[in-house]
């Protein structure tokens, strides 16, 4: 019990180090300033216990008669002095630390306020900008049904509107998913099973996967089937469904796309291996960040970059990890792990 808690207090730490940039800004800011205030400290101090010794065995040696009594008495006293210093030290570190803890909030403060105004503008643009959308593409399919006499140039353009509406949609609601989703899996409370759920995801994805003969495996572990997670199953499914819809997307006919389940003591995990167009290793390191598309992902197929980013979010909130294996030409592997939940 108390070895699974410590593991997911550090997948916890280790997925707010690579997600939250200003909790890594302020673990490097508080790290340098108490490196540098104890190289600082140390030096000083070192000097300071010399200076001390020279003039405590000066006043040794005239206060007190005798060789052996004056080396007694200086190795006694150095030893006290010794132990004063570094305790005091200790307890300036220390002081400084808790300093740095706080200066740093303060300085970042601003920062973490202007990152959050920006996600609610995010989410209050994406919101207002899906009812015009929705006006524009009904005013578009209106003329487009409704005329009979119209030319073909007309008629092409109105369709490619309503495909460019479409996109502006689609980018509009995935700001919304982006804002909304990570809470919504902190919000979410059920029990999942993991296993039931990729069923699930596999079934709905099955005919877009033949549409493209692409091969779609699940393949799970014996006992894998009573391993479940903690959270919201819509948004956790709809992540799964992102991730297995891109191996589809990426993979030419004839490849395959390989769901594997497997289950530890405390956490449960998830990988999506499929046989596609890969990712360059320049591109890997930026993946899941917003708006981002591959240089191979733009060439192959279209889409708004935000899909990742949302999976990202949802996995990041449920304290799991997501990690990207990948060759050009050969396929990526994805894999998705999730601490237990405790029944």
């Amino acid at each position: 019990m108390m070895m699974e808690h410590i593991y997911k207090q550090y997948v916890a730490l280790a997925t707010k180090w690579n997600k939250d940039v200003i909790f890594r800004a302020r673990v490097t800011l508080i790290s340098t300033y108490v490196l540098v205030s104890t190289l600082v400290v140390g030096i000083t101090s070192h000097l300071l216990f010399k200076a001390m010794l020279v003039n405590m065995a000066d006043s040794i040696e005239d206060q007190v008669p005798g060789l052996i009594n004056q080396v007694r008495l200086f190795e006694h006293t150095e030893g006290i002095l010794e132990f004063k210093i570094i305790l005091a030290d200790i307890l300036i570190v220390f002081l400084i630390s808790i300093t740095a803890y706080v200066l740093t909030e303060i300085a970042l403060k601003p920062v973490r306020e202007a990152r959050n105004r920006e996600r609610r503008f995010l989410a209050d643009a994406a919101h207002e900008l899906r009812t015009p959308l929705s006006v524009m593409r009904s005013g578009n399919e209106v003329v487009l049904r409704g005329e009979k006499n119209m030319s073909p140039r007309v008629t092409r353009q109105l369709t490619e509107n309503i495909e460019e509406i479409d996109t502006l949609t689609r980018i509009a609601n995935g700001l919304l998913a982006l804002t909304s989703k990570k809470q919504m899996a902190i919000d979410g409370d059920a029990t999942i099973g993991i296993h039931e759920l990729m069923k699930s995801v596999v079934q709905k994805l099955r005919p877009v996967a033949s549409e493209k003969s692409v091969a779609l495996t699940l393949d799970a572990n014996a006992g894998t089937d009573l391993c479940s997670v903690q959270g919201d199953y819509v948004t956790l499914s709809r992540a799964f469904e992102n991730l297995i819809e891109n191996g589809i997307k990426y993979t030419k006919a004839g490849g395959s796309v390989a769901i594997s389940i497997k289950q530890s003591k405390s956490a449960v995990t998830v990988q999506i291996k499929d046989t596609g167009i890969g990712i360059t290793p320049k591109d890997l390191t930026h993946i899941t960040e917003p708006f981002f598309r591959a240089d191979l992902a733009r060439t192959a197929n279209e889409g708004t970059g935000l899909g990742l980013s949302i999976v990202s979010e949802t996995i990041d909130a449920l304290s799991g990890t997501l990690s990207f294996k990948s060759e050009v030409g050969i396929g990526t592997t994805v894999t998705v792990t999730l601490p237990s939940a405790q029944i």
